[in-house]
């Protein structure tokens, strides 16, 4: 399925849809697939990938990712980011201006409670991309924002979105 621009900003559509905006582009499947799966969720990383630890909380991300302050990266062509990973402490400001159709999932991860969110939104540069947020509190009660993206057709792995959440883990619980 390919994702198109419409003439509205900010707005994807998957060419099999139809005229129904996307919900979540690329990022769709990825609440549907963890609903599917349940017992997945925070089970750790697929094949090749390394984990990036930031204060309490573990994501993973395909080695070939470039890890930055605060998250990681994927470069694309021409000097442009195709794949990004933030974690942060708590809900940015910016929350405010998810997408209306934005799909809102509670899941169990690594036994704590998560309201993930999925929906399509194109990058600042125009490019449609799928967007998955993994909004959560750490063992110690402490706010953790998990943001990852990817354009659509770059990420070489279409369920590349559901493995970073399916791998988010609190290290300290496993002592």
């Amino acid at each position: 399925m390919r994702a198109v621009r419409t003439n509205r900003p900010n707005e994807v559509k998957a060419a099999a849809w139809g005229h129904r905006p996307a919900r979540a582009g690329a990022a769709g499947g990825v609440v549907l697939a963890l609903a599917a799966t349940g017992c997945s969720v925070g089970q750790g990383s697929p094949d090749g990938w390394r984990y990036l630890r930031t204060g309490s909380v573990a994501v993973a991300l395909p080695k070939t990712w470039r890890v930055r302050a605060g998250g990681a990266e994927l470069p694309g062509t021409l000097g442009r980011t195709d794949a990004a990973l933030t974690v942060a402490g708590a809900v940015p400001a910016r929350a405010g201006r998810l997408p209306s159709d934005a799909r809102r999932e509670t899941l169990t991860i690594d036994g704590s409670r998560a309201q993930v969110l999925s929906y399509a939104q194109a990058t600042p540069d125009g490019r449609p991309a799928g967007h998955v947020e993994v909004r959560l509190r750490d063992p110690a009660g402490h706010p953790v924002t998990i943001r990852a993206w990817a354009v659509d057709g770059t990420a070489h792995d279409p369920a590349l979105l559901q493995e970073i959440v399916n791998s988010v883990e609190f290290p300290a619980r496993q002592q």
